[in-house]
């Protein structure tokens, strides 16, 4: 059996986005340092794209800030991905 123990002093903030999800997965770091938890977060879980993303933690965040950035400060698509 496995079992999982969550520190007490973890704020809930930091573990709502597992509550929803159907899976999480548990990564040890290599170097035995502390265990990450993160929800398993799969498309054909979600009925549209909106859902999708909203379930990604930060993302939304992520896309507003990048909507937000002003001309200077976007990196031209041909940087991140050469081969589009």
């Amino acid at each position: 059996m496995t079992t999982m123990v969550i520190d007490r002093r973890t704020l809930p903030e930091s573990l709502s986005s597992l509550i929803g999800a159907p899976r999480v997965v548990v990564q040890q770091r290599q170097d035995g340092g502390e265990v990450l938890l993160s929800p398993v977060i799969d498309p054909a879980d979600f009925d549209n794209d909106t859902d999708y993303l909203n379930a990604i933690p930060g993302m939304v965040e992520s896309l507003i800030e990048a909507r937000n950035a002003s001309a200077s400060e976007r990196i031209p698509l041909e940087d991140i991905w050469p081969d589009v």
